[in-house]
């Protein structure tokens, strides 16, 4: 997980601008998808300028779904609601929400400037619908680097490769204040409270140089003088801003009256990858919607058998998935989704005319 990749640097920013990894995914997908969204279009006979401007429709649109749903969620206060909205830099978007701005975009966005083109938004939808998953692809990849949408704890000799995640993760501060691990590695000595005084050090958590006894004077330049300080630390202050990105953990600690100097990485216990889970799904549905467009028989048929693979490919992911998030809200839009989805292509059957193919021209006799 890398929070922040690199920093450029820029006079007035003492620590230069910070090049969020979410962010620069997000870039990414946008223009991976647009590269493919355009490629498409040239066979199934849609300008490239059309489909470069709905495009921009759809992630603008989508980007404003994800934020809406998500302030929708998690603040009940209409007036927080709008102070908070534009924060993107606070995190906090819901992928279902994205989905539904994008839509609303697309539709939005032909009908104002397009709906007099011979190309109707069942054909832009099935040019989108490939790039889209690619897009999700890599837009899973920037929530690993951001460390949301984690796993659950993968079991001693699961068969899967767990992912730990560093310091500033949401991941520790959720596992901690569920007792499923301590915060940076050790527990304090419950018998000399009020002390800060370690009791016992996790193997494999990165803090295997504190020893049990060892009483902490301070942790992350911040002076220790009482277990409520460090644990103010450790769940409080390092979920401030001013730490995202820093995966390492400075503590001083008073041992056998020698002061001495300690600097770890502390990590989560294993989880699934949840986000590289969907990253691989969503790869094997671009293709699978790619073999599928050449054969397709009615316009809108791509888009539909995006909608239904994804929603159950989400229901199915939703089972691994601990971070914290609306579950029951995003189970059941998965369900509603393989249902539109299904519906969506018996329905176009009836709503949309076959498409014409040209038959390869016969050699004259």
């Amino acid at each position: 997980m890398h929070q922040v990749l690199f920093r450029i640097p820029v006079p007035g920013w003492p620590d230069g601008i910070p090049v969020q990894g979410f962010g620069l995914m997000l870039l990414a997908g946008f223009l991976c998808a647009n590269w493919l969204a355009v490629r498409l279009a040239r066979r199934e006979g849609v300008p490239e300028g059309m489909v470069q401007d709905i495009g921009l429709w759809l992630f603008l649109g989508g980007l404003a779904g994800a934020r809406a749903l998500y302030m929708w969620e998690n603040t009940r206060d209409p007036a927080d609601f709008v102070t908070r909205y534009f924060r993107f830099n606070e995190g906090g978007i819901i992928l279902y929400g994205g989905y539904a701005g994008g839509g609303l975009a697309l539709v939005l966005g032909w009908y104002l400037k397009y709906r007099s083109q011979p190309v109707t938004p069942w054909r832009l939808a099935d040019v989108y619908a490939a790039p889209l998953a690619v897009g999700v692809a890599l837009g899973r990849i920037g929530c690993l680097l951001n460390g949301c949408c984690y796993g659950q704890p993968v079991p001693p000799d699961y068969g899967t490769i767990p992912i730990h995640y560093p310091l500033p993760s949401a991941a520790r501060f959720d596992l901690s204040a569920r007792g499923l691990q301590s915060p940076a590695g050790f527990t304090l000595d419950p018998g000399s409270l009020p002390e800060a005084v370690v009791g016992a050090v996790e193997k494999g958590s990165g803090a295997e140089d504190l020893r049990p006894g060892d009483r902490i004077v301070s942790a992350a330049g911040i002076p220790v003088k009482t277990a409520e300080d460090i644990s103010r630390i450790l769940l409080e202050d390092l979920a401030g801003p001013s730490y995202r990105g820093v995966n390492t953990l400075s503590i001083t600690v008073m041992r056998n009256g020698e002061r001495l100097d300690f600097t770890y990485a502390p990590r989560t216990i294993g989880l699934h990858p949840a986000q590289l889970y969907e990253t691989v799904s969503m790869g094997l549905l671009a293709l699978l919607i790619l073999a599928y467009l050449p054969v397709r028989t009615r316009e809108g048929q791509a888009a539909a058998l995006f909608v239904g693979c994804y929603g159950a490919h989400r229901f199915l992911n939703e089972l691994l998935r601990s971070d914290p998030r609306p579950v029951g809200l995003e189970s059941n839009t998965s369900l509603m989704m393989v249902t539109a989805g299904v519906l969506m292509w018996l329905g176009l059957k009836f709503l949309t005319l076959p498409i014409r193919r040209e038959c390869p021209a016969q050699p004259q006799p």
